[in-house]
């Protein structure tokens, strides 16, 4: 059963530190000397799923790579702003990097499971944090498999290569590997865009059970899937948050025309 916490529609605009996941301030964002983000500010609430919305190109994929400090793979990105988990700046230079990533897991479009085992694919971010005693990597797989709807998939054959699983089963596999180091936050950036309709359902019926024990923000083209899945949803374009609400307004009630033009299909 679901709290009132879980039940209600929050006002972002009077979110609290308690009930927000990630605080973004005035985040600007540029590789080289393209700027990709402009003068972001918002308040990603906890335990519930928010959706980023926008035609290629707009700083989605962009935006949730700088909650795990992804950008950092590409020298030429600069960055300003503030991105507040945990109540730290997590832009700040002494942030450890690698610790931030556990906590904040990301799941990319493109299935990408290691070239070993269904079981150390689990067992890699655990064994990196020093986790090497038997029975709790087992206990670990056996519960990050079942929270990612896998477990009786897979079971009787844990030891066989990753890549012998569907796709839609390498894309469950690659959430259970995050979800094995516990995260606070999960990201995934348009999961299922390479997925057919019913694994479609299977990961976005999993999104509703995971938002219980974490915040997810996802990244999709697919605006029936926003309206699903989601609970709020941020719409950007050319690297700016146009308009940011909870889903059911947004999508049919906007309050910007660009907003509006943009579900309704006039442009992008």
């Amino acid at each position: 059963m679901l709290t009132l916490f879980e039940r209600e529609t929050l006002n972002l605009a009077t979110l609290n530190d308690e009930q927000t996941a990630i605080r973004v301030e005035q985040l600007n964002l540029a590789f080289d000397k393209k700027s990709v983000l402009s003068e972001i500010s918002m308040r990603i609430p906890a335990n519930r799923i928010v959706a980023l919305i926008g035609q290629s190109g707009c700083g989605k994929s962009t935006l949730i790579s700088c909650f795990n400090r992804m950008n950092d793979f590409y020298p030429q990105c600069r960055y300003e702003g503030k991105i507040i988990i945990d109540g730290r700046n997590i832009n700040h230079r002494n942030e450890n990097v690698a610790q931030l990533r556990a906590r904040v897991g990301m799941v990319f479009q493109k299935p990408n499971p290691f070239p070993m085992s269904i079981f150390d694919n689990i067992c890699y971010g655990l064994r990196l944090q020093g986790v090497t005693q038997r029975r709790q990597l087992d206990e670990a797989v056996e519960q990050a498999l079942k929270d990612a709807a896998l477990w009786n998939e897979v079971k009787d054959r844990l030891f066989d290569p990753a890549s012998v699983l569907s796709g839609g089963q390498q894309q469950r596999l690659v959430i259970a590997r995050a979800l094995a180091l516990k995260p606070e936050i999960l990201l995934l950036d348009e999961p299922t865009s390479a997925l057919d309709p019913l694994t479609t359902l299977h990961i976005e019926e999993l999104m509703a059970q995971l938002k219980k024990r974490c915040t997810i923000v996802i990244v999709t083209h697919n605006m029936q899937q926003a309206a699903r899945v989601s609970d709020y949803t941020a719409f950007l374009h050319q690297g700016r948050l146009i308009e940011y609400s909870d889903s059911d307004t947004l999508f049919t009630t906007p309050r910007k025309k660009q907003t509006e033009d943009y579900i309704t299909g006039r442009y992008g």
